[in-house]
Parts: structure tokens; sequence; C-alpha cells
């Protein structure tokens, strides 16, 4: 049989002009067989331009397609499901069910949550799986062949990263030999017959593995990124450093942060004027994100429809920051009133930039009445964080704080530096932390966790994947709360990990109902 790769329709039309034209019109436009897809070093960049497009796509379920925008649509869920985020009412139902934890029962159906995450990730793993079947061929292409199996290997392990956050408990450490997800590295069809869960254990070293390879075909091809859409050896160990962060092991995520830091011409940390509405994946410290062009998106369903206060379903149901959060930011710190909105401004009539009290202006069109701006997936300041974490774990705290003013030098009023180094003095130096998320900010840890929460909100993994990893539970029903859905969570919660599609228990010969998560 024949394999073919399938790539989105519009994914070269409209995502690169590069795009071999000769393709599009011999072949399917949903298709491309083998033969012509590793033809060459340019026409496989194609294919992976197309895992790429399929990133940012809506879609992944039979229905519902507004709540489902690609890979972001994790970070969005896994956010909701913590205590920083909240949205101030129902508005469509888009994204307020797993807010309020209300989707459990749509795992029987092929439209809700559980199959789309699932179909997502697993295809991007299938589609990678394909040119990672052509090794042989692209490693004849040289340097250019090596940089395409670097993006394919990091798009494989961080599909399988995003799987084990989703899908697995957390806690590493604890959750060793607790139920993975079935690993395919060669490719499928839909004649292949389905693996068994494994474990959380066997899941990493898969993840590892790839990341291994990623980085070193990335190194070995020295060809630099092409586009902000492409993951590059600099991504490719960012995300690395999210998995050793998962897995508490604190020299790599040194190594791997440092690793990705070191991308040339990139700042470590941008200026919050810099940075703008986070709709331009060519700021400078931005990592990686997809470059979206006009044609790609409209009015319903991508992330800033759901995020623009003055938005579509933003204006609807208004995403905002928890009230605990926001009051603990310092007055000094411009994140403060510039990412999200002052609720003292609601009682002014005359400020007509006010929206809700509370609400997010930090992901905002950059052309909203085209519907466009950019999705960011992922920012140097983050490796600084995780570097700052790291650092602390190891007993090297001076470093830690290092990182930490390193951070605050672009995030504080003019003058008030000092004032911070002050107080980070005042932290207890240690790498313990509060365990109640809305306790005193008491040690250095406290701190560090504090900037991850105000820094990454609604960014990376989400707010869940750090309650997870660190064991934590919280409220939202504290005196003062501004949460529509004021949910009390304890550490290990099984309602973090999302069930697994009953479409897969059906089909696949090697899982069953007692494959299930637990509720």
């Amino acid at each position: 049989m024949k394999k073919l790769i399938y790539i989105a329709s519009i994914a070269c039309a409209t995502l690169f002009s590069s795009c071999n034209q000769d393709l599009l019109d011999t072949n399917p436009t949903d298709m491309v067989p083998g033969e012509s897809i590793f033809g060459s070093a340019d026409a496989a960049q194609v294919a992976v331009n197309g895992v790429y497009r399929q990133m940012f796509m809506n879609g992944w379920s039979d229905s519902w397609s507004s709540e489902n925008p690609g890979l972001i649509t994790m970070t969005l869920v896994r956010d909701l499901l913590g205590e920083d985020h909240l949205m101030a009412n129902q508005g469509n139902g888009w994204f307020y069910y797993d807010y309020a934890f209300n989707v459990d029962s749509d795992f029987t159906n092929s439209s809700g949550r559980q199959y789309a995450q699932w179909n997502l990730f697993y295809t991007l793993i299938s589609q990678v799986n394909y040119i990672i079947d052509n090794e042989e061929t692209l490693l004849s292409y040289g340097g250019e062949g090596k940089y395409i199996l670097g993006q394919a290997y990091a798009i494989r392990g961080f599909a399988y990263f995003c799987l084990y956050n989703v899908f697995c408990k957390g806690n590493y450490p604890v959750n060793l030999h607790t139920p993975g997800v079935p690993i395919y590295t060669e490719g499928t069809s839909a004649e292949t017959e389905g693996k068994p869960r494994g474990t959380v254990e066997e899941l990493f070293v898969q993840i590892n593995a790839d990341f291994k390879s990623s980085t070193t075909y990335f190194t070995e091809g020295n060809v630099s990124q092409k586009n902000a859409s492409n993951i590059d050896k600099h991504t490719a160990y960012g995300m690395w450093a999210r998995v050793a962060l998962a897995q508490e092991k604190w020299d790599d995520v040194i190594e791997y942060t440092t690793q990705a830091l070191a991308k040339p011409n990139m700042p470590r940390v941008a200026t919050i004027s810099e940075l703008g509405a986070f709709n331009d994946a060519s700021t400078a410290s931005i990592m990686w994100g997809f470059v979206v062009i006009k044609d790609q998106t409209g009015p319903f369903g991508p992330f800033l429809s759901h995020m623009d206060l003055t938005g579509n379903y933003g204006a609807r149901a208004p995403q905002c920051i928890d009230a605990w959060l926001w009051n603990a930011i310092p007055d000094a710190d411009l994140r403060k009133t510039t990412w999200w909105q002052d609720p003292a401004r609601a009682n002014d009539p005359e400020d007509a930039t006010f929206v809700y009290a509370y609400g997010q202006t930090k992901f905002q069109y950059a052309n909203i009445t085209a519907s466009e701006g950019d999705v960011i997936y992922m920012r140097a300041e983050e490796m600084v964080l995780m570097a700052a974490e790291a650092q602390c774990r190891k007993g090297n705290y001076s470093a830690a704080k290092a990182l930490l003013v390193e951070l605050a030098e672009k995030r504080l009023e003019d003058g008030s530096i000092e004032w911070y180094k002050e107080e980070l003095a005042k932290k207890e130096e240690s790498s313990s932390y509060n365990s109640n998320t809305q306790g005193m900010i008491s040690t250095l840890m406290d701190e560090i966790l504090l900037q991850r929460r105000i820094e990454l909100w609604t960014e990376g993994m989400g707010r869940a994947f750090d309650l997870v990893r660190l064991n934590l539970g919280y409220t939202r029903n504290y005196s003062g709360s501004n949460h529509t859905s004021k949910r009390v969570l304890e550490p290990g919660d099984n309602r973090f990990i999302t069930l697994i599609p009953q479409k897969e228990l059906d089909s696949n010969a090697n899982m069953n109902v007692s494959d299930q998560n637990p509720r």
C-alpha cells in the first residue's frame, strides 16, 4: 500500500509562498504521495508546514469547531482548570464548561473536548511519523534534511508531552508507574493495531529520546529558523526544558534553558511595549508562534476570538484574572494594568477603554475587523523563569534572584528595581513553597512561582501544569473571589485529568474500559 502523508489543504496555498505549486496541481488537495513529498528537501518542508497549519486549525471534533482552535486549545483549557483564570459568564458556552468542570459526559461522543484533544495530538504524531519513516532519504539532503528531521522529532516529542499533561496523572516522581498513553513511532493507517497505554515512565523515555534526536539533528544541520512558525534548535531545547521541569531534573532544566536562550539576537526579556498585545510572532523574545495570514482566520473560533474583550466570544464571556492574583501584583508592576483592567475603573463613566473588571487585555487582535493576530506558543521569558526555579531548587539562591531581577527590570516602573531587590532580600532562601495558593509569599520559591503565575498567564502548558507537578490544590471560593464557578480541588484531584474518549476505547483492541482515567 502506497503511504500518503496528509496535509491541510490550505497550508501550501497560504502559509508560505515557497510551496511547490506542482504538488498542488498533480495531487489531491489534502494529500501528497510519498515519492513527491520526499523528492526534495523543499518538498518535505511543505509537509512539515502542513503540520504547523494543523496546529492552528479549528475543528478536531465532529462539531463544536469554535472551541477547538488547535494547539492553543490545550493552553487555554489547562489554564481555566486552575484558579488564576476565570470566565465572567457562560456566553456561548465555549470553554466555560471546561472552567466549570462540566465536560466529563462528552467523552462518549466525538464532538467533545476529550476526542478533540486526543485526535489533534495523535494526528500530529501520525503526520510526523511518516516524515521520520523517510529519515534515510532526508539525510541525503544534508543540513536541510536534518533541519526537517529536527522539526519532526520535536513535534512528536512535544505532542506526546501534551498528551501526558492532558491524559495522565502528573507529579512525575510519584506517578512513574501510572498509565501513560499509547506510543507510535512509525507511520500508521486505519489497519494499524492500537497500542496499550503503557506507563508514564515509558512515555517519558520516548519523549526524551525524541528531543535528543531533534536537538542533535538541529545542531548537525546548522540551519537557522526560517519562519517564526517553525520550530528550531532553541525552541526544541525550550520544549525539552519543560519536560525536564516536569521530571524535576534541575541540572537538565538549567542546561536546556541555557541552550534555548542562546538564540542569536534574541532578548531574554522583552519590554511590555515590545510584547504589545501578544499578537505578533516576530516580536523579539518570541521563540515560537504561528504567523496567521488573513486568509487563514475568521471571526469565530481562533484563540483571539475567545480572548479579546472586544472580539466575538470574548465580548460575551470575558476572560479575566483571579482577583487574589491581581491584587498580589505590586502597583509598580506594569503588567497589572497593561495586561488586565483595573476594577476601580468601572466607576468612571468617561473611561471609554474600560470593558470589564479584571478583564484581560494581554491578548488582543492586531486587526479586529479582519480577525488578524498571530498565536504565541513560547517566549524567552519562560526560559528565564524555569532557570530561576531550577537554580533555587539546587540551592543557588543568588543565581535565582539574579534571574528574577532580570525579569523585573523590564516589568517594573522606572526607579522600582531597588525596591524589588529589597523585597527579594526579605524572602527566606528556601526551595519550599506554600501549599495554599492564596497564601503568603514568604520564600524565594514562593516568589518564583508567583512570577510564573503572572508572567505566563494563559501561556505555555497552562496553570494546571504547575498545579499538578507541584502537587497543589486550590480554592476559588475565598472571601472576595470573582470566580463564577467556585470549585475547590485537592492536590492530585482526578479532575485535572481528561477522560479517554470512548471512541479510542472502542476501536483500540489493546484498550478497554479498565483503561479509562479515574473519576
